[in-house]
């Protein structure tokens, strides 16, 4: 169960967005993810914790990094059981003085597309979009 926090958080980066399927991945310190799908005005979360603590991050300030993908109605490529997998657009932000700071699409192509230990260019992932992350009010974060 996601606290009235939480929601509201979820509410401020998410209602702006496409789509209504998402996956978040905070990086505090080490990385963890969960599902998140709208479903008749509220979040279905798999893993509540991670929401949680992308909450705790923010009201103390930082240290944390935030990925999102957005699962479209776009399909990419159909998989060899017969699936379609959907285009993802991928957006991020870093956690700094109580708000998430946006981070464009050229950063969020290096930081995926860039070997960590070696420094050398990697593909692209398929079916994936890297896009200008918005600026996201956390007025209504704040106030709860």
């Amino acid at each position: 169960m996601l606290s009235s926090c939480a929601r509201a958080l979820l509410s401020a980066l998410l209602d702006d967005l496409p789509g209504d399927r998402h996956i978040l991945t905070l990086h505090a310190p080490y990385a963890m993810s969960t599902a998140i799908e709208r479903r008749d005005g509220d979040w279905d979360v798999e893993h509540p914790p991670v929401v949680e603590r992308l909450c705790a991050a923010l009201s103390r300030g930082g240290g944390a990094g935030v990925v999102l993908r957005s699962l479209t109605d776009q399909t990419s490529s159909t998989l060899t059981d017969g699936a379609d997998a959907p285009v993802a657009l991928v957006r991020g932000w870093t956690v700094a003085d109580r708000r998430l700071v946006p981070l464009d699409e050229a950063r969020m192509f290096d930081a995926h597309c860039t070997d960590a230990a070696s420094g050398a260019p990697l593909a692209p992932e398929r079916g994936v979009v890297y896009t200008d992350a918005p600026e996201v009010d956390l007025t209504s974060f704040h106030g709860t």
